[in-house]
């Protein structure tokens, strides 16, 4: 009988990736995004043992593969086709050196058990402990300094982001209840707005007032919306506020 895993089981969202690539014997260079992206948002479905602050790293992630399939289900240019990046690049950097971080975990954490399974009976005693040559050759290969400051950097920026939540649900665990909030939810909200109003703003759906669950969750509604042409979003300047109005899809609807 298989095992079953559940969200809970893994230490993160590129935990999980990785784990659902290797499951399904895939080229971590050639991932198939959209048979990943499902089985990925199939572990979301239950996250009642999940803690707070690591919900929000999967959903961060949820939200991230949904880009990157939208992305390649995006007709593209036969003239871009060769200079185009791919949109999984990133994903595939990180996923790499998240594997390697954890490999290197993993032999060191060996090592450490049989260093325990010496015992000596007082501080003065002396034992010959045969010396374990760790194959650090092996260990980084291909890796980069710069590739590991950037690992050690965003494991030191997540531990920070981890305490100082922590700190914050001290109070707030006596002060608010958990609201729940779905992207189908969220979508119907966007799409009773635009009903009502004709035309809204990106601010006027995510402010900074939301809880940050909220804010992801929306934010993953509004892309599912753009995917299925139910919206269309317009910017008229960088960094300003994005106009919402009723895509293809919905004025057929109405019709």
């Amino acid at each position: 009988m298989a095992i079953t895993f559940k969200l809970q089981d893994f230490e993160g969202p590129l935990d999980l990736l990785l784990y659902l690539i290797e499951k399904n014997k895939m080229n971590i260079y050639d991932i198939e995004i959209a048979s990943i992206t499902d089985q990925y948002m199939a572990y979301l479905e239950d996250t009642s043992k999940v803690e707070l602050e690591q919900l929000s790293e999967f959903i961060v992630m949820a939200s991230t593969l949904l880009v990157i399939k939208s992305r390649m289900l995006l007709p593209k240019e036969p003239q871009l086709l060769e200079s185009e990046e791919d949109p999984r690049e990133e994903l595939v950097r990180k996923l790499l050196e998240y594997k390697k971080v954890k490999y290197v975990s993993e032999q060191l954490k060996e090592h450490q058990e049989d260093s325990d399974t010496y015992c000596f009976r007082n501080q003065i005693a002396k034992m010959e402990v045969p010396e374990v040559e760790i194959p650090y050759n092996v260990l980084l290969e291909d890796v980069s300094l710069k590739g590991l400051y950037d690992t050690f950097e965003m494991l030191m920026r997540q531990k920070d982001l981890e305490l100082q939540e922590k700190e914050e649900r001290k109070i707030d665990y006596t002060l608010l209840k958990r609201d729940v909030y779905t992207i189908e939810q969220k979508g119907q909200y966007i799409l009773n707005l635009i009903t009502l109003k004709k035309k809204i703003t990106f601010f006027e759906i995510c402010s900074r007032q939301m809880p940050k669950i909220e804010l992801i969750v929306t934010f993953m509604a509004l892309l599912e919306l753009v995917h299925k042409k139910q919206i269309q979003i317009e910017q008229n300047q960088p960094l300003g506020d994005i106009q919402i109005t009723g895509g293809m899809c919905d004025a057929e609807n109405g019709d």
